[in-house]
């Protein structure tokens, strides 16, 4: 199992935390070189944190979810050092985003939260499109339910597990992803060791 570190802009003081849990992370022979930054001003404000975005691309490869709405807020945060980005459905103005791949070559992640109902054209062409899927779990009960699982497991079929994270900071459904045969969850850095 691949364990992403969970950074979020909310609970990052300084750019030092951000040197120091890459070198935590990366010591006695372990290797962490990628981290998920969980912009919570850019998905909740539309304001995301860009300069934060730089300095963590200085240290790990960057998965960011920055809430963005449009093309040109996905230029801002490639700008700032994104390896990859992650899309919301629900915040996502556009149809698609083939528009992106004209300015970039970056990868494009889908947010799928098993939850919501998806409009089935917005649906279609956002994850069909997506070069992956980061599934949004830390907010389900556990165990996870049958119609969930399904949901999971259809989503699963239509993209490569290599392709499909799970975003589930406290490892609450750890034991579920092995079952669904899934290998890269992003945790919160203090899931990963004694960092706090």
């Amino acid at each position: 199992m691949k364990f992403i570190p969970l950074l979020q802009t909310d609970q990052v003081k300084n750019a030092k935390q951000i040197a120091d849990l890459f070198t935590h992370l990366n010591t006695d022979g372990k290797t962490v070189s990628s981290a998920y930054i969980l912009d919570v001003s850019g998905v909740k404000k539309n304001h995301p944190s860009l300069s934060l975005h730089q300095y963590a691309h200085r240290w790990f490869d960057t998965i960011v979810d920055a809430g963005c709405h449009h093309v040109g807020d996905v230029v801002d945060v490639l700008l700032a050092g994104a390896d990859i980005v992650v899309l919301r459905p629900g915040v996502w103005q556009e149809i698609d985003f083939r528009s992106i791949r004209d300015i970039s070559e970056s990868k494009i992640y889908v947010w799928f939260d098993p939850l919501e109902e998806y409009e089935e054209k917005q649906s279609k062409l956002l994850f069909s499109d997506a070069d992956g899927v980061i599934v949004h779990l830390d907010h389900l009960s556990s165990p996870l339910s049958f119609q969930i699982r399904d949901k999971l497991k259809s989503m699963i079929s239509a993209h490569s597990v290599e392709n499909i994270m799970v975003f589930d900071p406290q490892k609450k459904h750890e034991k579920e992803w092995g079952l669904l045969d899934l290998n890269a969850a992003v945790v919160n850095s203090s899931q990963l060791g004694d960092f706090s």
